[in-house]
């Protein structure tokens, strides 16, 4: 195997990793460690600490290990600023330009959310509601607001199914709520009302996140 394959692939189970929570921020990684577990030398794992480091996900310190870093809330913040902005630009834009939406992928994926939620599952819950809001961006068919998306994926999912296991009383309840709502406004092409869910639901995120303490 290439030593770009296996760097892709140390980088790829490290990262899922840390994206699933089984690493938790603050935690310490060795080098030799991953290297004994993923079966690989030191070479391809440091090359993957680099891809994950540049991307934020951990911090290395010389003698020390890798650090898992923190998403914090702020950037969280940050990011679904951004992604609520790009949904509400395609909705105007639909109105305009008679975009297709996607309504049949839409409605798998609010499917899969609520049986997400109903299992526990917190990584497929957050992740089929990535994949809603991937299904709206891409009626516009801007390669450049999926690439956004997906920059952020990683990052979202992972300050979100470290949040649930910190926080295990505090359930996940209006994401998919929401996403039925903007589902059904979409089938009635009320671009409208998906706006109006799209924004109630940010709302009902940031102040979960106001009350439990941590913005």
């Amino acid at each position: 195997m290439r030593a770009t394959s296996l760097e892709t692939e140390a980088y790829n189970q490290i990262k899922e990793r840390i994206v699933r929570a089984e690493v938790m921020p603050g935690v310490l990684l060795s080098e030799n460690e991953l290297a004994s577990e993923l079966g690989m030398s030191r070479t391809p794992i440091r090359a993957a600490i680099a891809m994950l480091e540049k991307e934020g996900h951990v911090e290395s310190f010389k003698g020390r290990g890798v650090l898992v870093k923190e998403i914090s809330f702020r950037q969280f913040c940050q990011m679904l600023e951004v992604l609520v902005s790009m949904q509400m630009f395609v909705l105007d834009m639909a109105k305009q330009r008679e975009l297709h939406f996607d309504v049949e992928a839409l409605g798998l994926y609010l499917k899969r959310q609520d049986v997400s939620r109903e299992e526990g599952d917190f990584l497929g819950y957050y992740n089929n509601s990535l994949m809603c809001i991937e299904t709206i961006l891409s009626a516009m068919g801007n390669d450049y607001m999926l690439q956004v998306l997906e920059s952020y994926r990683g990052k979202f999912i992972c300050r979100m199914v470290t949040f649930r296991k910190q926080f295990p009383q505090l359930k996940p309840q209006w994401a998919n709520v929401m996403n039925a709502k903007i589902y059904q406004a979409l089938q009635r092409k009320d671009y409208d009302g998906a706006k109006a869910a799209i924004e109630e639901n940010y709302m009902n995120t940031t102040q979960q996140l106001m009350l439990s303490g941590v913005i």
